[in-house]
């Protein structure tokens, strides 16, 4: 994606992470005209650690702490990954933030829309180094492919429908803006809730809402609220204050055997008849002072004695049962009163609402409950209070079966007073309606909403309908169309095994092969169950990073979602010799091609292989090259990275005719062919390199010009002419484009 402006910003910053800490924690923030870069690192300053963090985002990662990553001694870390593309018509900003706590999860805010496809030794280790170096087949699922198909007829039909379908709309909006303005000449304000019921929207759905009342008749009803007199009175509030709790003191006390006092019958009878009397005077009296309570009497010793005999009396628990029993009873009696007055007051409370309901039509199905208060219905009190008064005569009898009564009074009271709660809402209500009648109105005017909602949507029932019809032929339509756009269905385990077949036979020229069902590496067409056992060091490499091209296969749900990735590479050529290495740098070059990005190809390569580093970056493979350094990136500065450039130069000036021989020329041939020969067989020898060589034995000179002239020993023979050297030259050149041509179009560009 060149861009001479560079608009592309990209901000990258590793906190507590590894080596990135304190004053070496990594900064870089640059101006980019690509998301392609490379960068060298020597060992230790931490590249490693950048995709490692990366990692992170892969679905096995993400539910593991990262304490790993974090540097020693600090608890907390961060990875933040920012692009700034304005590029494009409207500038975009992606953000991608990694947190790290000791002990955690990773907390991860990715708002990028990227696939992220990480490549290190961590990816190794996980994914197929376990496994001896045989690729995982087990893969489900599949892409989703376009393909182009003449859908224009369909669309046509779509639009058809469409069209129809907006001109019914348009229609139904007319009906409901005529209904809206219905409502508001009879008084109904647009800010009423109820006035929202008349929409379109509200109007398509079934709703559960009734009213028992036509449009006109609410419209009667308004009318007549009118009509209302002035200072009505409200209706008298029901309170019933009855003591249930006193039926669980009768059942106790009626069950109690109580011991008799030693106190003459005759005296404690005639004390009973005025206990009430005899207890207020003892209150009052005065022992010290000797008068009586009542008259102011200076009292005879008889007297005193007989009050000290009260006294004596009153403390015991004969005493004491007698003034219980006498409690009981009032208690009983006061809740029969309250019966008998609270059902006379809702007497009077039916009869105030008959006269407001001609007035309130919200007030006709209101009816308020009656208790029954006779004396058939209280029989039951008065039994209790008969067994009370026997409990007084004798306070040690126990066989009074109280039970079913107190059970029948105490079930009469809770019926009274749940009768009381229910009319008291209504009563509550009814007031608060009358002295405020414009609520009436309100729910009325409610009520005339409801009602104009239930008329318009039966008229528009039929509307809706066939709208729904064709909502759902269009909906159909549609899908039809995905479907077809969307026909090309590609299994991931097919495009994983064939990416993965493509790219060994790419690096093994057919050494190496994979079975189709089991994944296994195959060498010379034998299934090798444990690869590791076969595989060097450099191809364990050369496969690990296989599987990794083809893996990336599992990250892709649609065809479009290629365009998301974005690969972090870290040290793919390891253990490699310079075969290899090239090889990687020529797969990284055509990457956009192999999985069809039809955007722009994302990576970042670490590497601390100068090498590669700089065969990547004299192929043009990748030009933003950069350096990692303790708490910094720096750009690359534009030097030769390799020796042999410069050799390789003159070399081709000299055998395009555009310069002539000298006399370094014969030891810039041989560099150059030492140089490839070290890269590709280090032990083997410069003249049996040559002699293998096609394209270099035919020129009978290049051993003999590579030994004499490029050393400084005495020679007895004439040095070689031009010509020869010229045609040495072109013979180097030759073969630099059989086997690196790559290496002579980056001079040549």
């Amino acid at each position: 994606m060149p861009n001479n402006n560079q608009s592309i910003r990209i901000n990258l910053s590793a906190e507590n992470i590894g080596p990135h800490c304190a004053d070496n924690k990594l900064t870089f923030n640059e101006n980019v005209d690509s998301l392609k870069a490379i960068f060298y690192a020597t060992n230790g300053t931490g590249k490693s650690f950048i995709s490692r963090t990366f990692r992170l985002l892969a679905s096995e990662k993400k539910h593991l702490t990262a304490d790993d990553l974090l540097t020693i001694g600090q608890s907390t870390g961060a990875l933040r990954f920012g692009i700034n593309d304005n590029t494009q018509n409207s500038p975009v900003s992606k953000q991608l933030s990694i947190q790290l706590s000791r002990g955690n999860t990773p907390t991860i805010t990715d708002n990028t829309d990227y696939l992220f496809h990480v490549f290190n030794s961590e990816y190794v280790d996980v994914n197929i180094k376990p496994r001896d170096y045989t690729p995982n087949g087990d893969i489900e699922g599949y892409i989703l492919g376009k393909v182009f198909i003449d859908l224009t007829e369909d669309r046509r039909k779509a639009q058809v429908l469409v069209d129809e379908l907006d001109a019914k709309e348009k229609a139904i909006d007319k009906v409901v803006e005529n209904a809206q303005h219905e409502l508001r000449d009879n008084g109904i304000r647009p800010n009423q809730s109820e006035y929202a019921f008349i929409s379109k929207d509200q109007l398509r759905n079934p709703a559960n809402i009734t009213c028992d009342k036509s449009f006109e008749e609410i419209i009667v009803q308004l009318n007549k609220l009118e009509k209302l007199p002035d200072n009505i009175p409200d209706i008298a509030l029901l309170s019933l204050h009855a003591d249930t709790a006193v039926f669980d003191e009768i059942l106790v006390i009626l069950e109690t055997e109580y011991p008799k006092s030693e106190w003459d019958d005759e005296f404690v009878t005639q004390l009973k008849s005025k206990r009430g009397f005899i207890n207020d005077g003892i209150l009052l009296f005065n022992e010290d002072e000797g008068f009586c309570p009542f008259c102011g009497q200076q009292l005879s010793d008889g007297a005193l004695t007989l009050i000290s005999k009260y006294k004596s009396f009153l403390g015991d628990k004969e005493a004491h049962i007698l003034s219980q029993l006498d409690d009981l009873i009032r208690r009983v009696s006061a809740n029969a009163s309250a019966i008998r007055a609270i059902a006379t007051n809702i007497n009077s409370a039916i009869a105030d609402l008959g006269k407001l309901k001609k007035f309130f039509p919200s007030f006709d199905d209101i009816e308020l409950k009656q208790i029954d208060a006779t004396n058939d219905a209280l029989v039951f009190f008065d039994a209790i209070i008969q067994f009370l008064k026997s409990k007084s005569d004798n306070i040690r009898a126990t066989s009074f079966h109280a039970d079913e009564a107190i059970v029948i009074c105490k079930g009469l009271i809770e019926s009274a007073k749940k009768i009381v709660d229910e009319n008291m809402e209504y009563i509550q209500y009814v007031n608060t309606q009358k002295n405020n009648s414009s609520s009436e109105r309100l729910a009325l005017r409610r009520s005339l909403c409801i009602a104009q909602f239930l008329r318009i949507q039966s008229q528009l029932k039929n509307q809706f309908s066939a709208i729904l019809e064709e909502k759902a032929a269009l909906e159909s339509l549609n899908k039809e169309i995905t479907e077809k756009e969307e026909q090309a269905r590609i299994s991931k385990k097919l495009k994983v095994f064939q990416t993965l077949e493509f790219f060994l036979n790419r690096f093994f020229a057919g050494k190496y092969t994979i079975d189709e069902s089991t994944f296994q590496i195959k060498f010379q067409d034998m299934i090798q169950s444990n690869a590791s056992r076969v595989l060097s060091d450099g191809e364990k490499s050369i496969v690990a990073f296989c599987f990794y091209l083809a893996s990336t296969h599992l990250l892709i749900n649609r065809e479009d979602d290629y365009n998301r990735l974005f690969f972090i590479i870290d040290d793919p050529v390891s253990s490699m010799d310079f075969h290899f290495v090239y090889a990687v740098a020529q797969v990284l070059r055509d990457v956009g091609n192999y999985f069809s990005i039809s955007e722009h190809v994302r990576m970042f390569v670490f590497t601390h292989n100068l090498e590669f580093y700089s065969i990547i970056i004299r192929n043009y493979i990748i030009s933003q090259a950069y350096v990692i350094k303790q708490g910094v990136i720096q750009k690359l500065k534009k030097q030769l990275l390799m020796p042999y450039e410069s050799h390789l130069h003159d070399v081709l000036s000299v055998a395009s005719g555009a310069s002539l021989p000298t006399h370094t020329i014969s030891n810039s041939v041989r560099h150059i062919i030492e140089t490839v020969c070290h890269f590709e067989f280090p032990d083997k020898g410069l003249k049996t390199y040559i002699s293998e060589n096609e394209v270099l034995h035919e020129n009978s000179c290049i051993f003999s010009l590579c030994q004499d002239m490029s050393h400084g020993a005495l020679r007895a023979q004439p040095p070689f002419d031009e010509q020869v050297l010229t045609d040495a030259c072109k013979t180097v050149i030759r073969f630099m484009n059989s086997k690196y041509k790559g290496q002579i179009d980056a001079l040549n560009a």
